[in-house]
């Protein structure tokens, strides 16, 4: 054992501890060489390893490398920046998103963000929100069917026909209305209204200024004539259409009805058919 400055007889023990490690025995041969350890690794591999071994919540090491492990859970703000730093957005900042064509963002980070469709306020847009929250493009509003067989009556009060829906696209329905069967639309706007009656003439008669009609009421307009004749060869069939605007309406109804005035003799029976379109919006 090299001798260490002692006057006498004497010897140098030294130690390390934890990672520091100590070799040779202190002599010019074998000097005393301090240095760091870890496993197999020494110097800064040695501090990594211990580090990386050691590291907790929020840390990962990969290739002997300590880095910040943002979570994956849904909801997370954080990331790394482009300069390599932990980036979280202030409070209120878009956080990544960007609202494009046709989507709507808002909220903020602190009471989070909705998603949703963006629908244009252009005029005649047909692209509205249903019921359940999807989007909703409504499809053709249509319906047609017959009008019940009668006799063709010479009093306003009793000239109304019943409506029968044969088909539909859907909400049309027959309702009673003051007394009167009338045709409900399912909603308002602008329909396109048909109507067509036919006559069994056998037998008709009419005096002098007599007329037969047939048309469609509604609400706004009253009755709309469709044709009228006072020969009895010329009575076989009529028709009417109309272009009704109900403003919205809750509530838009259409009647029909068939009249001859009170010269007329032997009234024809009368039968008849109708369609009912919506074009648009009112205007």
């Amino acid at each position: 054992m090299a001798r260490c400055g002692c006057q006498g007889g004497c010897s140098c023990s030294v130690q390390g501890s934890g990672l520091i490690s100590v070799s040779g025995n202190g002599s010019s041969g074998a000097p005393f060489v301090v240095g760091l350890t870890y496993g197999e690794d020494g110097g800064c591999a040695a501090i990594m390893g211990c580090v990386c071994d050691h590291s907790g919540d929020g840390l990962t090491c990969t290739g002997g490398q300590l880095r910040v492990q943002p979570s994956e859970d849904a909801g997370n703000l954080m990331r790394i920046g482009s300069d390599g730093g932990v980036f979280v957005p202030t409070a209120g900042a878009s956080a990544g998103l960007v609202a494009g064509q046709a989507v709507n963002i808002t909220g903020s980070q602190a009471s989070g963000y909705t998603i949703g469709a963006r629908i244009s306020a252009d005029q005649g847009n047909a692209v509205t929100l249903g019921t359940d929250g999807g989007l909703h493009v409504p499809g053709p509003r249509f319906a047609y069917g017959t009008l019940t067989a009668r006799s063709v009556p010479t009093t306003t009060t009793d000239a109304w026909m019943v409506p029968v829906v044969a088909g539909q696209s859907g909400g049309f329905s027959v309702v009673p209305a003051g007394g009167v069967s009338r045709l409900q639309l399912p909603d308002g706007g602008t329909w396109f209204l048909q109507a067509q009656f036919r006559f069994n003439i056998a037998g008709f008669t009419t005096a002098s200024g007599g007329v037969v009609y047939g048309g469609i009421d509604t609400p706004s307009r009253g009755n709309i004539i469709a044709k009228s004749y006072t020969r009895a060869s010329s009575v076989s069939g009529m028709d009417t259409s109309v272009m009704e605007d109900f403003n919205d309406s809750a509530t838009p109804r259409v009647g029909f009805r068939v009249q001859a005035n009170a010269t007329i003799s032997s009234p024809p029976q009368a039968v008849g058919w109708w369609s009912a379109h919506r074009v648009g919006p009112s205007v």
